[in-house]
This record gives C-alpha cells, sequence and structure tokens, in this order.
C-alpha cells in the first residue's frame, strides 16, 4: 500500500494519514484494515481450519466499493 501512496498521492501533496482516510472513505466499514487483521486472516487460511476451503479468494478491502 505504501508503495501506491508514493506513486500516485505524494506527489499531489496529500499525506499518509489523508490517504488511509480516502482509503477509509471508500469502504463499507469507513475503516482500513489493520496488519494484524491481514496476518490473522493469513494464519487461518494456512490452519486446519481452513482445511475445507479450496480454491477460494479472500477478500481483504474491508468491502471497498471499487473492488
Amino acid at each position: 500500500m505504501k508503495g501506491v501512496f508514493d506513486i500516485k498521492f505524494k506527489a499531489s501533496g496529500v499525506t499518509w494519514e489523508q490517504f488511509q482516510a480516502y482509503l477509509a472513505g471508500t469502504s463499507h466499514t469507513r475503516r482500513v484494515m489493520t496488519l494484524e487483521e491481514v496476518a490473522s486472516m493469513a494464519v487461518f487460511m494456512a490452519s486446519d481450519k481452513a482445511s475445507g476451503m479450496t480454491g477460494t479468494s479472500v477478500n481483504l478491502t474491508m468491502g471497498s466499493l471499487h473492488d
């Protein structure tokens, strides 16, 4: 995500906090996913608890309106 910020927004004078607020505004939950939440999903998907899931994509966009 930081790469997208550096390429598209930083040059326009947008701060990291403003970028995160923009992303939050485009999701149904009105917040961005934390690194801990992403890591927890990765651990779950790699565990035996997810053994019944095959050929599955996990959407971690917090319900982003443009995904």
